[in-house]
């Protein structure tokens, strides 16, 4: 009787049935996607230009940043795609804040300093400007003084990078 029980258990091992592991499958694509996370890069196109402008070209070597998006358009200034202040507006202004602006980025900062005390992420008071390449200067120096002044210094300029 026990040789008869030894038998029927190999004739069942034989029969070329193979039964998947699933939690070895689990634990290799976990792995995977740990390393995939790891080694993704960021450095690809972190802004998104507007269509309403045609960005000047540079030869900038900096790879780009995140920040507070602020763009000059023809038309608009808008403060993370939301319109703040008509362009013909600012240029009718005598000084070099304009305060439209400058509540908008103080709303932003605010925010930002309260995520800065509830969740630990850090301030950094950088903004990216993406201005049209035809727009007067006087006009770009009062979007950058309004920045400076509304806790927002550490600027950069979008541009298209020249190749070659």
């Amino acid at each position: 009787m026990n040789n008869r029980y030894f038998s029927k258990k190999k004739n069942k091992r034989d029969s070329g049935e193979v039964k998947l592991q699933l939690t070895s499958m689990m634990d290799m694509f976990t792995i995977i996607l740990v390393f995939l996370l790891k080694t993704y890069s960021t450095q690809g196109q972190l802004i998104n230009p507007s269509r309403d402008l045609t960005l000047p070209n540079s030869v900038v070597q900096h790879a780009p940043e995140t920040g507070l998006d602020v763009t000059v358009s023809k038309d608009w200034i808008l403060v993370n795609s939301k319109p703040v202040v008509r362009t013909e507006e600012v240029m009718k202004l005598d000084g070099f804040i304009v305060p439209a602006l400058r509540s908008a980025l103080a709303a932003y900062a605010r925010e930002a300093r309260k995520m800065e005390k509830l969740y630990g992420v850090e301030f950094s008071g950088k903004a990216t400007i993406q201005a049209d390449k035809e727009l007067p200067y006087r006009l770009l120096i009062k979007v950058m003084a309004t920045c400076g002044q509304s806790e927002y210094p550490n600027m950069r300029l979008v541009v298209y990078k020249k190749e070659g």
